[in-house]
């Protein structure tokens, strides 16, 4: 007995930059060559998106093109689309379907819109192989001028599978949430020294003899000070007196 239809699964990645995925918040079209969109799809938390029982009935060559059709308001979709070619061929045992991506396997990439991101990414990771791949991220500057860095080490799992249609599917998990490393800067204190004169007229002045106080906006006293030595001085040695 021969099968009058075959049915294929058509798998995507979805990548996000700035916040993890929850899973389910980017909807995908499948459209044919006239523009109709013929299924839709959600992305995992993982970041795959799968177009289940892709059906055809008839042998001949199918021109797709996947397009992200939904997402979150505060994230910016990625405006990409994504040629699919599917030749459907009739064998001794009824319809088979072979999937191609002129373009390369589908990625489609987001951003999450938030102010206070500085959002990092590294030149693509490729595995030539499916299995299980488990990754650290750290951080490497060092602390210093004023910055208080990172030193927590977050695990990543890359998990690669083969879809069925030669090609590899690499997702990424993040075991203990979405990696975000956070700095704290205190800026280095500006100091200033301020000076005064202490004259004494009719007696040598004696080094600490007097104290004298400095006082904030509020009336605190913040700093206190005492006299270096000096010389007696005549009642109008202060004219002489210039401030360095």
């Amino acid at each position: 007995m021969t099968n009058e239809y075959v049915k294929i699964d058509l798998t995507v990645t979805k990548r996000a930059v700035g916040a993890p995925m929850e899973g389910g918040e980017f909807t995908f079209g499948l459209f044919d060559h006239q523009g109709a969109e013929l299924y839709t799809a959600v992305n995992n938390a993982g970041g795959v998106v799968t177009f289940h029982n892709v059906t055809f009935y008839e042998a001949g060559q199918y021109h797709y093109t996947i397009k992200e059709t939904a997402a979150p308001g505060d994230w910016e979709t990625d405006p990409a689309i994504w040629p699919v070619t599917i030749d459907v061929s009739r064998h001794e045992h009824g319809l088979q379907a072979k999937v191609t991506y002129p373009n390369g396997p589908p990625v489609f990439e987001n951003t999450k819109k938030n102010p206070c991101c500085g959002a990092f990414e590294f030149p693509p990771v490729c595995y030539s192989r499916p299995g299980v791949y488990e990754l650290t991220l750290k951080e490497l500057t060092p602390p210093g001028d004023g910055w208080q860095t990172d030193s927590k080490e977050i695990p990543v799992i890359v998990t690669v599978t083969d879809d069925g249609h030669g090609h590899l599917v690499a997702h990424v998990d993040y075991p203990d949430g979405f990696p975000v490393f956070k700095n704290i800067y205190h800026a280095a204190p500006a100091c200033v020294v301020i000076h005064g004169c202490k004259i004494a007229i009719g007696a040598p002045l004696p080094a600490g003899k007097f104290e004298f106080g400095l006082f904030n906006e509020a009336g605190e006293l913040i700093a206190t000070a005492t006299n270096a030595a000096a010389e007696a001085c005549e009642a109008d040695c202060e004219e002489d007196y210039e401030e360095a």
